[in-house]
């Protein structure tokens, strides 16, 4: 009875530890820039009443790599929190909800710069 015991608390235990017990509300991904080799996205998440998760990808054949992740509130998801150029092989997004300027490449060479300018 006990060894059934324990094994009932470390199931337990174990699904409340996982992660798609808690999965965000999914509500929609935008394509940033698409090319040959590799897209660029960002995807909204719900994660309470009146908060937002944005996430940054990149996207290459079936492999995907986060960039960037903040959270926004409702005011600004609802209003217009990115401007988005890109040149050449270099993607800027601005947006106000940085302090700093976040810059990396992805693995097929693309510039990513997000910027509050």
């Amino acid at each position: 009875m006990k060894k059934n015991s324990h094994f009932l608390v470390l199931s337990f235990l174990f699904l409340q530890s996982c992660s798609f017990l808690e999965q965000n509300r999914f509500i929609e991904t935008k394509v940033i820039s698409n090319s040959l080799n590799e897209q660029i996205i960002y995807r909204y998440y719900q994660t309470g009443l009146n908060d937002y998760k944005v996430d940054f990808y990149s996207v290459s054949q079936s492999d995907s790599v986060k960039l960037f992740e903040h959270f926004v509130n409702d005011a600004l998801f609802s209003a217009s929190t990115y401007r988005i150029s890109e040149h050449d092989n270099e993607i800027t997004i601005r947006t106000k909800l940085f302090a700093k300027e976040k810059k990396l490449i992805t693995r097929n060479g693309k510039s990513i710069i997000m910027t509050n300018r």
